[in-house]
């Protein structure tokens, strides 16, 4: 597998606190791959970008990071459990393994909310409505 910004799970995996084992490396390259494919798809420029300077690679790949480690913490999408009469309470947008990324984090990166563009509305009378005298 392989992703546009050349992220590698090597460069993912040395800030992850935990272990993949071996069986898990396809898995987590997977995320890898598909946390890159979520970011470029919001940021189409995103690879011109790094490439060309403007934005530090190092640190794109620490927000990659962050968003697939969410995931690997937390691949089965626990929000709570206890143990006196042991129950568990999956979030279901976790359980799914959302990639997701913070706003703030996207913005440098950006990002711009097309719904944030201010756009020019047109008014028009129709037929049995008109403006008071």
């Amino acid at each position: 597998m392989s992703n546009v910004l050349a992220v590698t799970l090597d460069e993912v995996l040395l800030t992850y606190e935990g272990h993949i084992d071996s069986s898990q490396t396809e898995w987590a390259l997977g995320i890898v791959d598909k946390a890159v494919r979520e970011l470029v798809n919001k940021i189409p420029n995103l690879p011109e970008r790094v490439a060309a300077g403007a934005l530090d690679r190092e640190w794109v790949v620490d927000k990659i990071g962050e968003a697939v480690h969410r995931v690997l913490r937390n691949p089965e999408g626990f929000e709570s459990e206890q143990e006196g009469g042991y129950s568990y309470k999956l979030r279901s947008i976790m359980a799914s393994g959302n990639i997701w990324y913070l706003d703030a984090d996207l913005i440098a990166m950006g990002y711009q909310d097309k719904r944030d563009v201010p756009r020019t509305v047109y008014a028009k009378t129709s037929r049995g409505w008109g403006f008071p005298i």
